[in-house]
Order: C-alpha cells, then structure tokens, then sequence
C-alpha cells in the first residue's frame, strides 16, 4: 500500500468505470471521466481535504484502492455522534475495493483490510468503521473475517454500519 499519487488518476478513472466496482463503490450509471477522478482525489492528494487515499499494489502493480478518514473531522461530526460515538473517540472511517475483478473471491480484500487496519492501529485509532450494502455478502465475509461486526443498519436499511475496535 502507498499514497495515492496524481499518476494514479487514469487507473482509478478505470476502475470506477468498471460495473463490477460500482456496484458497491458508487453508481453503475454513472462511471466516472478522468476529469471527475482528479476533481475528486486531487484535493484529497494534496491534504485540502481530510481524507488519506491509497492505492494497493501487487507485485508493483495496482490492484486496488483504500482511504481513512476521521469521523469527528468538520464535515462529519454529526454522523459521528449519529452513530452513537462520542467525539472524544478517535474513530476513522474506511472504504475501500479491488479494482481488478479476476482478483474477486481470492482472500487479498481481507489482506488488504487487516493490514491497513494495522496502519491505522499505529495512528491510536479507538474504533474503525465502514458502511457496507446489506447485499454486499462478500464484502460483509470479508470484513467480518478481519475483526469487523455489524452494528446496526444505516441509510434506511440499505447498509451495515460495521465497526472494529482496536484492542490497545
């Protein structure tokens, strides 16, 4: 795993083309341009916006995306404390998948996961969260194999609020 870079932008402009992606990472009727994935990440590239991207590699190559972010940080205060954590807590969200869909169904998501949740360890994380579509099951197998559990279900039903604690 490695920053995201602004020579990441073509790679992540294909892979959020991909149905297979959107699917679970955004809108199948709406693939993203190149234009949008540097109107997107860029800022989050040059720190203007609070959230880490990273890009996962594989034998040098990119096979996948993730990005932290914490939840207490301006823009996301009330969805913090709408879940329920205090804001004395340190509580980073995460997204994440793999661009690569021949690489589906192979265990690296769970490497993928485990080791950015040691990243994160490292940053004195009290909890890591993510939102997964309920329908999601290879995600939400994924996820639950990593230490992840289902907390309750947001966005009117349509997803798991899942949460990791960090045992210090």
């Amino acid at each position: 795993m490695r920053k995201m870079n602004e020579e990441d932008f073509s790679v992540m402009a294909k892979w959020l083309s991909m149905r297979e992606v959107l699917e679970f990472f955004g809108d199948v009727n709406s693939p993203f341009t190149i234009q949008q994935v540097i109107k997107k990440y860029g800022p989050r590239i040059d720190g203007q916006v609070p959230i880490h991207p990273y890009i996962v590699e594989r034998n040098g190559e990119p096979i996948g995306f993730m990005q932290h972010y914490q939840l207490a940080d301006q823009l996301a205060e009330e969805i913090q404390l709408e879940y329920g954590y205090p804001l004395a807590l340190n509580v980073q969200g995460i997204d994440q998948f793999i661009g690569n869909p021949a690489l589906f169904n192979q265990g690296i998501g769970t490497v993928m996961v485990k080791k950015f949740l040691n990243h994160l360890n490292a940053l004195s994380t009290d909890r890591v969260v993510l939102d997964s579509a309920v329908s999601n099951l290879r995600a939400i197998r994924c996820y639950e194999k990593c230490g992840f559990v289902k907390v309750k279900r947001i966005n009117s039903g349509g997803n798991w609020l899942m949460e990791y604690r960090n045992r210090k």
